[in-house]
């Protein structure tokens, strides 16, 4: 279903749209085999348009480029960027991926804040004195920023709803990766009606007595183990507190593991390697002997043999 008919149906409008992790960036990933790009322009400009509908701003919790400088923020995309963003009013919080050796104090040389200079973003949370708060222009919430690097805190407004964003990583779940569980997020800050993280690409949604963690996950696909993935964004409505996920375009068999096969491929030789020295050529007091005498009696890739050596010496 479009945005439109949506829209049309449900006769009202978002009071902001939920985004994080847009690593927006000029290069392809590794496992991309479509035109990178062209994909990325089209889910922006469908954020944009359902943005546009909604007359509600865009809220993205961090990496909204996928390196800080000028390797990840060419001229060209830096202008394509403002050009795309005019008349669009798009909050951000910077993440690791936005800023210089991970460190706010270093966000103007980046490419982000080049773009919050040139009025094509607004940017929250890099002041150094104090957070500042954006409202809402009908005045129902507010937003506070956590940029990466700062803890959610407590603050008290005198306000319907406010909705803290931040970039750390967030979990679902029990996880072997670290991160905070975003229930108990919900459990220790009960004045935040919503919370928006970024970091952690998996999308997921949590609830608690009435309030919200939204974990949007990645705009795009950018590696093997997100073949799965279903990029979205959600509609956030202030008036029940309620969402909508709205999922974003996506083509089919545009991700290959090839890459991922011929490393597993290559530790496989590598492993067989030291399985037939063990078992197949007579252990000799000189390790390398051994290497050598293998060499000799089965035929190796030359990278093989290199990286043998190198290990060795």
């Amino acid at each position: 279903m479009s945005p439109s008919k949506r829209i049309r149906q449900t006769g009202k409008q978002a009071s902001a749209i939920l985004a994080a992790d847009w690593h927006l960036r000029p290069d392809v990933p590794v496992g991309r085999i479509d035109s990178y790009f062209a994909a990325m322009e089209k889910k922006v400009g469908f954020i944009l348009a359902l943005s546009k509908q909604n007359a509600c701003p865009i809220l993205v919790a961090g990496d909204l480029g996928n390196k800080p400088l000028n390797n990840g923020w060419p001229t060209w995309l830096l202008e394509w960027t403002i050009e795309k963003f005019k008349g669009h009013d798009i909050i951000c919080i910077p993440g690791q991926h936005d800023l210089p050796n991970h460190q706010i104090n270093q966000f103007e040389k980046s490419g982000m804040g080049v773009l919050t200079a040139a009025g094509a973003i607004r940017t929250m949370g890099i002041q150094k004195d104090e957070n500042k708060v954006v409202e809402s222009q009908d005045g129902s919430f507010v937003i506070i920023p956590f940029p990466y690097g700062q803890e959610i805190s407590h603050l008290k407004l005198d306000v319907k709803h406010m909705i803290a964003m931040t970039h750390q990583p967030v979990l679902s779940g029990k996880s072997m990766f670290d991160g905070i569980q975003g229930i108990e997020l919900l459990k220790q800050f009960p004045e935040y009606s919503l919370i928006l993280s970024g970091d952690n690409h998996t999308p997921f949604v949590v609830e608690y007595e009435g309030r919200k963690l939204i974990n949007p996950g990645s705009m795009m696909r950018m590696t093997a183990d997100q073949a799965d993935h279903k990029p979205r964004v959600y509609l956030w409505y202030a008036e029940g507190n309620t969402i909508e996920p709205v999922y974003l375009p996506i083509e089919s068999n545009v991700i290959s593991r090839e890459h991922i096969d011929v490393a597993n491929e290559r530790s496989n030789r590598f492993d067989a390697l030291i399985s037939r020295v063990k078992n197949d050529v007579e252990i000799k007091l000189s390790y390398e002997s051994n290497i050598e005498t293998y060499f000799q009696k089965y035929r190796t890739e030359k990278r093989v043999k290199e990286k043998t050596w190198q290990a060795v010496i």
